[in-house]
This record gives structure tokens, C-alpha cells and sequence, in this order.
């Protein structure tokens, strides 16, 4: 789930976050703050089909990462929610595969788990390509040899590749690069003691190639390079800054590959066959912030998305409904705008869109979207005796469903009343209940049903 005001504040609370940065605030005098991308900021995202497959579907990761097993046909079991296949789900995607923040190693293995999935149950599977600006969450990788690491590009950095034996520089003040040629090669520095601009600019105005900043703590981060910036500058982890240390060390050539101010991500989307009309479409989004493997959010909705895709596929595939899980919506709710933008120009828009976002967690299920949709879930809620609130979305909230309400879609949103440790590396599947979780699930269910023999 998008959230501005939280992840402020989350920063505070604990000191492994993320580090999102904007140059209108350096209070830590190393050009880092914890604002993430504003979901209502005035940007576009087209979307572009691919055919799995064709080379420019993301179906591998980065060597780093690990790879999971996809839910496996022939048998599909009963044709009900089961709160215990949403929860291997949500293992499989946030301690398997991890953090997966757009475009990065993690998001890749995420999108193909869940094609892969979906088309197991008998799916016709399309992975949807789309281009987007205004992503403060460059995911680029820095490779040594056959092994890469996932690197976050440092705002005011351009995109583009460079490559170059590496020299350590230790915290790049001036008097660190003293004695040190780096015309042409790439710099290795550690974070801390001055802002990360200036380090930037001693390197390049050095002729140094690129710059790579290393961490001081285990997570990922994304510093502030300020302006004028000419050469390719990221930010890895501790851990994977100790890889490259060593491959430094030994010798090795350093690639970086930096995304411009354009970025990539797709959508999965499940249909009952080719070319199929999604009358009612059911879906929430796969990817995560950075450093967080995203438990809640929103390895549990996608989880419920495809529990969902599983129950409803095992007595037949209901034809009318799809199912979709998002790319970019913690960058700004990217993926969704960029599927309800073509649906609408293709007039394929759905009846009714449902969005699952952190559905694993609390009490109570918040009830969110169209008046009508709204008190229609209540009244299901109550038959099943599971407690629901019709709520409003708080202001410095976004989710996917805002999308569709835009392109004048009925919507439902179900989430769980408990923010838990979301937008945090603590964000761990130990923080999910099983109980919420299947709570969550069963009314999700119930509602698809009503909304198939309505609308499909």
C-alpha cells in the first residue's frame, strides 16, 4: 500500500528502514530523508502487451536471488477459500523471493512465481509491460563477473550503463582520493560523514566512471545526489557491498546498470483464455518497498489473489473472471493506472474491480470503495459472522482501486484493520495471522461469487 505519512514516521521507529530522499530536506546532512513517492503526483504510465516468453517478459532473477516453486497442477483441490495455501503463498513470495521493490532482482522472481501459478491452474497468462515516470525507487544492479547485486539509483543520478576496474575510496572525502587514479574506473565508498552529493562530485570531477556507495547498516537505501550529477551514482546494501569489496579486490570488472528517469515494471493478468472479457476483475499488487520483505504488504493480497484464482479455478474456470496482481504500486500506483488506462482506451474496462491489499492482519476488515459495493460486502460480512467496518481510505493512503474508481468502475477494497510493521524489514511473515488471513479470504470469496452471478 502507498503510504507517505507512515513511512515517515516508520523511520523513526526504526533505523534499518528504508531511506527515501528529496533535496528539499538534507536534516541529516547526508542528503537522505524517508519520503517516499507521492501516489497523486501528476505523472503518466502507458502499458504495452508482451507475450510470456518472447525475451522481454522478466521470467529469471539475479543470481543472488532465490528462486520459488510455483503452485503445481493437476490437482486444484476444493473449490473454497483455504487460508492455508494463501499463507504458503505469502511464504513462498516474502522469505523465498524477499524484497521485491519494482524492477529489481526480487520483483522479476515474484512475477514469474505468480505467472507461473496462474497458469497452473489453467490460466491463460499475460505479463503486461508498461513504462512509467516518476519512480523514486530506480531498482538498477551492479554485476561482478556472473554474480549481481540489486543497487537503487540515487536521485539526481542519469540512467545508462558503466563499467571499470573499481578503487575504494573509503568515505570520499578530498583527502581520501589522495594517491588514487580513478579516471575511468569505477569508486567504491562507504556511507556517512558528508552529504552523498559531495562524494558524488569529488568522484566525477575526478573522472571517475561511476559511483557506488556502500552502506552502513544490512538494508538497501536511496540517498540524494543533488544536482549535477553527470555519471551513473547507487547505493547497495552492506552485505552486497562486501561482495563487491572483495571482487574488487581481486581484480574484477564492476557493471552498473542504471535505469533512466523512465522506468519498467508489469502486471500479471489471468483470464479464462485468450483475449477473454473481464467482466469482474479481482487483484492487488506484488511489489514491496525497499528492504522490506512485505509479508503484509502485499505479499498477503497477492497471496489471497491467488488462493482466489485457485478456488475459483477448481470446480471450472468462471468465464468473465480475471485476476491481476500489479507491478509499481509502491512507486504510485503505477501498474493499476497503466492496466485501467488501456482497458479504458480498448472500452474493456470490468463491472466490478476488487483489490486485496494487506489482507492478513487485525481484527476487523475495512470495507472501502463504492456505496453500493460497500454495504453489499457488510451484509455478506455479517451473514458469515465476520467482523467488518465500512471505512474511508485515509488521506495519506493509495491503493489500486483508486485506479479503477477513476476510469468509473464500481470498487471494493478489503484490507485488514492492522498496519502491523508494513513499509519496515520487520514486515515478516510472523507478523501474519492465519485467522485474519482466512477471515479476509472468505468474505473476498464470497464476494466474487455474488459478483460472478451478477456480472459474468
Amino acid at each position: 500500500m502507498v503510504n507517505i505519512r507512515a513511512l515517515v514516521l516508520a523511520a523513526v521507529l526504526s533505523a534499518a528502514l528504508l531511506s527515501a530522499c528529496s533535496d528539499k530536506d538534507d536534516s541529516t546532512g547526508t542528503g537522505e530523508t524517508a519520503t517516499p513517492a507521492d501516489s497523486t503526483a501528476s505523472t503518466t504510465a502507458t502499458g504495452t502487451a508482451t507475450t510470456p516468453g518472447n525475451g522481454s517478459t522478466p521470467t529469471s532473477a539475479a543470481t543472488t536471488q532465490a528462486t520459488a516453486t510455483p503452485t503445481a497442477k493437476p490437482s486444484l483441490g476444493a473449490a473454497e477459500h483455504i487460508g492455508a495455501n494463501a499463507f504458503e503463498h505469502i511464504r513462498q513470495l516474502s522469505e523465498v523471493i524477499g524484497t521485491r521493490e519494482a524492477g529489481g532482482a526480487g520483483d522479476r522472481a515474484a512475477i514469474e512465481y505468480i505467472r507461473a501459478t496462474f497458469a497452473g491452474y489453467g490460466y491463460d497468462v499475460e505479463v503486461m509491460e508498461f513504462e512509467y515516470e516518476g519512480d523514486r525507487f530506480r531498482a538498477g544492479s551492479v554485476s561482478a563477473g556472473q554474480e549481481a547485486f540489486d543497487s537503487f539509483t540515487m536521485n539526481g543520478s542519469p540512467g545508462g550503463s558503466a563499467s571499470g576496474t573499481a578503487v575504494y575510496v573509503g568515505l570520499a572525502r578530498e583527502e581520501d582520493f589522495a594517491g588514487k587514479d580513478v579516471r575511468g574506473k569505477v569508486v567504491l565508498a562507504d556511507r556517512g560523514d558528508i552529504p552523498f552529493a559531495q562524494k558524488i562530485q569529488s568522484a566525477q570531477s575526478r573522472g571517475a566512471v561511476a559511483i557506488i556507495v556502500i552502506n552502513n547498516a544490512a538494508d538497501d537505501f536511496i540517498g540524494n545526489g543533488g544536482e549535477g550529477v553527470t555519471i551513473p551514482a547507487v547505493g547497495v546494501s552492506q552485505e552486497s557491498g562486501a561482495a563487491l569489496m572483495a571482487a574488487a579486490a581481486s581484480g574484477a570488472e564492476l557493471t552498473l546498470e542504471v535505469p533512466g528517469i523512465r522506468s519498467t515494471s508489469w502486471n500479471v493478468i489471468a483470464r479464462p483464455a485468450p483475449g477473454a472479457t473481464c467482466s469482474v476483475l479481482v487483484g492487488g499488487h506484488h511489489d514491496s518497498v525497499a528492504s522490506a520483505p512485505g509479508a503484509l504488504d502485499n505479499a498477503s493480497g497477492t497471496a489471497t489473489t491467488l488462493e482466489l484464482a485457485r478456488a475459483f479455478a477448481a470446480d471450472g474456470i468462471d468465464a468473465g473472471l480475471c485476476f491481476v496482481t500489479f507491478g509499481a504500486e509502491e512507486s504510485g500506483l503505477f501498474g493499476s493506472d497503466a492496466l485501467a488506462e488501456r482497458m479504458a482506451g480498448e472500452g474493456t474496462l470490468p463491472e466490478v474491480f476488487l483489490n486485496l491489499d494487506m489482507t492478513g492482519l487485525g481484527d476487523a476488515i475495512q470495507l472501502i470503495g463504492s456505496a453500493e459495493l460497500v454495504q453489499q460486502a457488510d451484509s455478506v460480512a455479517e451473514e458469515l459472522d465476520i467482523e467488518a467496518l465500512p471505512h474511508e481510505l485515509a488521506g495519506f493512503l493509495g491503493s489500486d482501486h483508486q485506479s479503477f474508481r477513476e476510469e468509473g468502475v464500481p470498487v471494493l477494497f478489503l484490507t485488514t484493520d492492522d498496519l502491523g510493521k508494513f513499509h519496515t524489514p520487520e514486515d515478516t511473515i510472523d507478523t501474519i495471522d492465519p485467522d485474519d488471513l482466512e477471515r479476509c479470504g472468505d468474505l473476498a470469496y464470497a464476494m466474487v461469487k455474488e459478483f460472478v452471478a451478477t456480472f459474468a
